[in-house]
C-alpha cells in the first residue's frame, strides 16, 4: 500500500455544547470541520436516515437508537430483535425502506442463535412507530444456512436499488471454501424482494442445488455495501485475511474468486489455497489494499457541499482507524487520503446525509459529522 498524504489536524478541546468540533483539517484552500454529535454508546454498527432530522443507529450489543439532529438528544427504542452478541456477531447494519415514509418499514441485519449452540446471519424487518419510539413485531425475511458455532464472517451490510430490490452479503464465517459452493449463503450476496420473496430473474433460478437467493458468490467478509443511484451500480467493499481486502462491482451472476484468487496472505504468512491472484472466470476487484486496513463500510460521495470528497469511495477503517477516500477514476492506482486519523478511534459506518454531510460512527460509541468550514 503507497504511503499516502495525511492532511494536517488541528485538535480540539472544546466540549461545551451539541454538535463539539473536535478536529479541524484542511486540504489545499478548503477547511473542513468534524463534529461530535453524540457520544457514551457501543459499537455503532449501523446508520441510516429517517428523514432530515432524524438518525436512526444500531449498536452491536443490540439496541436501537434515534439521534435527533436538532437538539442532539438519543432515544433508547423499545421492542427489540433478540440478537447473539459474540465475536464479530449482534446487532449488524440498519436500512430504512425506500418508502418509509408510506409503510415505516426498518431492516437490520444481525446475528440469529439457533440450536446446539449454533449462530448465522439473519435479516429482519419491523414497523416502527417514531412518535412512540417502539417497533411492532420483527420478521425474519431471511436466514442464511447452514449456521456454525464460529463468531466471525458474518458480513453484513444492506442496500436497496432503485427498483426497490434488497441486497445484502452474507460472510464465509470462517468456512472459506464454501463461498464458491452455490448450495449454501456463505460467502454471497444475496438479492431479494423487500418482504423476502425470491425474485424469479435471480442468476441462479433452475441452476441444480443453487440457493435461487444468491445474486454473486466467492466472496469473503463483506462489510461495505453501496447502490450508486447516478449509475445504478452496486459496489461491495470486503476484508481480505492478512491483506487482500477488496472493492468491487458486484454484477449479476458473477464469481469474485474467494479463496481461489486473492491479493492476501494466510494469518500464517502463508498462501492461500495456490497462492494464485487470477483466473479464468473470476472477477478482478476495482481496487484491493495490501496490507489491509479492515474496511468496515463503504459510500460513494455524490454531494457538492464536501469538495474532496466529491465522487470518491468513502470507506471506513478498523485496523488503521481512519477514514479511507480514493477517487472512482483510475482507483485502481489512485492515491488514498486517510482522515480522522487523530481520533484514533476504529471507523465502523459512513453515510452521506440527506443535508448532504458525511457522518461516521466509530467503534468507541460515537457518531460525527464532516462539515466544510473552519473553527
Amino acid at each position: 500500500m503507497k504511503n499516502l498524504f495525511f492532511l494536517g489536524l488541528t485538535l480540539v478541546f472544546s466540549f461545551a455544547a451539541y454538535a463539539q468540533p473536535v478536529m479541524q483539517f484542511k486540504a489545499g484552500n478548503d477547511s473542513y470541520v468534524v463534529e461530535k454529535l453524540t457520544d457514551g454508546h457501543g459499537i455503532i454498527w449501523g446508520v441510516e436516515f429517517i428523514n432530515n432530522d432524524l438518525i436512526i443507529f444500531t449498536e452491536k450489543n443490540g439496541r436501537i437508537q434515534t439521534l435527533d439532529l436538532k437538539t442532539g438528544q438519543a432515544r433508547l427504542l423499545k421492542n427489540l430483535p433478540q440478537v447473539y452478541d459474540a465475536g464479530q456477531g449482534g446487532l449488524l447494519d440498519v436500512a430504512v425502506h425506500p418508502e418509509f415514509a408510506q409503510n415505516n418499514f426498518v431492516y437490520v441485519t444481525y446475528a440469529k442463535r439457533l440450536s446446539a449452540g449454533k449462530h448465522t446471519t439473519a435479516v429482519a424487518r419491523a414497523r416502527l412507530d417514531v412518535n412512540e419510539g417502539s417497533f411492532d413485531k420483527w420478521e425474519d425475511i431471511f436466514v442464511a444456512r447452514p449456521a456454525f458455532s464460529t463468531s466471525h464472517h458474518y458480513g453484513s451490510r444492506i442496500v436497496f436499488d432503485k427498483d426497490g430490490y434488497v441486497y445484502f452479503g452474507v460472510g464465509d464465517r470462517g468456512q472459506q471454501d464454501l463461498a464458491q459452493n452455490l448450495n449454501v449463503h456463505n460467502g454471497k450476496m444475496i438479492r431479494l424482494f423487500d418482504d423476502g420473496r425470491i425474485p424469479q430473474d435471480n442468476p441462479f433460478i433452475g441452476t441444480p442445488e443453487a440457493l435461487p437467493e444468491i445474486w454473486s458468490y466467492g466472496h469473503r467478509n463483506p462489510q461495505g455495501l453501496f447502490y450508486d443511484k447516478k449509475t445504478g451500480n452496486l459496489y461491495e467493499q470486503e476484508h481480505g485475511p492478512k491483506g487482500g481486502d477488496e472493492i468491487n462491482l458486484v454484477e449479476k451472476g458473477k464469481n469474485y474468486g474467494w479463496p481461489v484468487i486473492t491479493y492476501g496472505r494466510e494469518y500464517s504468512g502463508g498462501q492461500v489455497g495456490r497462492g494464485e491472484t487470477t483466473r479464468s472466470g473470476m472477477e478482478q476487484p476495482l481496487k484491493y489494499f495490501v496490507p489491509s486496513i479492515a474496511p468496515s463500510s463503504l459510500l460513494v460521495y455524490r454531494g457538492t457541499k464536501l469538495k474532496l470528497f466529491t465522487d470518491k469511495f468513502v470507506s471506513g477503517a478498523l485496523a488503521l482507524q481512519h477514514l479511507n477516500l480514493v477517487a472512482l477514476k483510475d482507483v485502481a492506482t489512485a492515491c488514498e487520503d486517510r482522515l480522522l486519523i487523530g481520533l484514533n478511534e476504529r471507523i465502523r459506518d459512513v453515510k452521506q446525509g440527506l443535508d448532504g454531510l458525511v457522518y461516521v460512527s466509530s467503534d468507541d460509541g460515537r457518531i460525527y459529522r464532516i462539515r466544510a468550514g473552519s473553527l
